[in-house]
């Protein structure tokens, strides 16, 4: 049932293309577990959809250091530890070691932004973890694979959105696509047949 979406492939520093990856965002929260293709073969997913998501009134960490110092400038977010700040990049293949901020009931639209980079994302059964997602958004139950995913990563989220409306965000990129995951959609974990 779903799809691979497509975003056109553009220059990624353009304000139209971040524009677009905005609102395929924005579709791929109103759809959670649809896969969506968002930039051209040169550019990773992940860096495509932070120059949607940031700049200079933004926070970004990036704790493990997977951004290149030239794109800090480009991206024009100021830098944040991990557990202050609005959007947090990393490495989806290692285990979470970080509490980021989960929002309060003030403001719960505070709540962190987790881009975990994976190796790929599939909507069949051929990856090493298997998600099943349910919830807004989702007519019938979803399954999507991923490979390169620390299961503890799911095990902590669906723990920081417990308390909901608090809670986090998070999106999984592999090198060319994406697939967002709200706090709203409850996922259990599944190993792939």
């Amino acid at each position: 049932m779903q799809s691979d979406t497509a975003i056109n492939a553009a220059d990624i520093w353009l304000p139209q293309m971040q524009q677009q990856l905005f609102r395929g965002l924005l579709n791929a929260y109103s759809y959670p577990g649809r896969i969506t293709i968002c930039a051209e073969q040169n550019t990773p997913a992940w860096l495509a959809i932070l120059t949607a998501l940031v700049d200079g009134e933004t926070t970004l960490a990036d704790p493990q250091q997977l951004l290149s110092e030239a794109w800090w400038p480009k991206l024009e977010a100021r830098r944040a530890p991990p557990e202050r700040a609005a959007f947090i990049l990393l490495d989806g293949s290692l285990a979470p070691e970080l509490l980021p901020n989960l929002g309060t009931l003030e403001a719960p639209e505070t709540g962190a932004t987790l881009l975990l980079r994976v190796e790929s994302l599939h909507s069949n059964e051929t990856g090493d973890v298997r998600l099943h997602l349910s919830g807004p958004g989702i007519r019938q139950r979803v399954a999507i694979s991923v490979n390169g995913l620390h299961p503890a990563w799911i095990t902590s989220r669906n723990d920081w959105v417990a308390n909901f409306p608090l809670g986090v965000e998070m999106v999984l990129c592999d090198a060319h696509r994406f697939v967002a995951l709200p706090r709203t959609t409850k996922i259990v974990i599944g190993e792939a047949a």
